[in-house]
């Protein structure tokens, strides 16, 4: 038998390893929490300069729910599509469909925002449908992207 050369004394300890720390795996790397934090900011802004560089060319009208088609809910929202008729700024009749999270009636009347230039686009001025998505974005980008540097500076977890 072999003998081992290091000599056993009391002082001599054998050397440790540092613990192994095993991540869950479902554990989100703070890397990819910024990234996604990021992407929902990017989408938010580029809602929200969308919506208002429509707001600046557009002209308002008050129009008439005609019809109205309803979507049933698949994300706990319900959907409805009215189909709305307004007179345009050059006196000419127009009817399209808007999307909204708002319940509406046929012979409601609503605020609506149509370019001039295609008259058929047209959407419905309440908040809820053009605001909240795109703000919601930022949002949920912002605390995000903080939550993912502030796990970067923590280091890595000890689950």
């Amino acid at each position: 038998m072999s003998r081992d050369p290091r000599p056993e004394s009391p002082d001599t300890q054998p050397e440790e390893t540092p613990p192994r720390r095993f991540r869950s795996p479902f554990a989100i790397r703070p890397r990819t929490l910024v990234i996604v934090g990021l992407l929902a900011i990017a989408g938010g802004v580029f809602g929200l300069r969308e919506h208002i560089t429509f707001l600046v060319s557009a002209e308002q009208a008050e129009a008439q729910v005609v019809s109205v088609e309803t979507f049933d809910p698949t994300e706990g929202f319900t959907l409805y599509r009215p189909t709305v008729r307004y007179l345009t700024a050059n006196g000419g009749m127009t009817a399209t469909a808007a999307d909204t999270y708002r319940p509406t009636q046929a012979g409601e009347m609503l605020s609506v925002a149509y370019d001039p230039a295609n008259p058929e686009d047209a959407r419905l001025m309440d908040p809820r449908d053009r605001w909240i998505l795109p703000l919601w974005m930022v949002v949920f980008g912002m605390i995000t992207v903080v939550i993912g540097i502030r796990r970067a500076r923590r280091g890595p977890s000890a689950d």
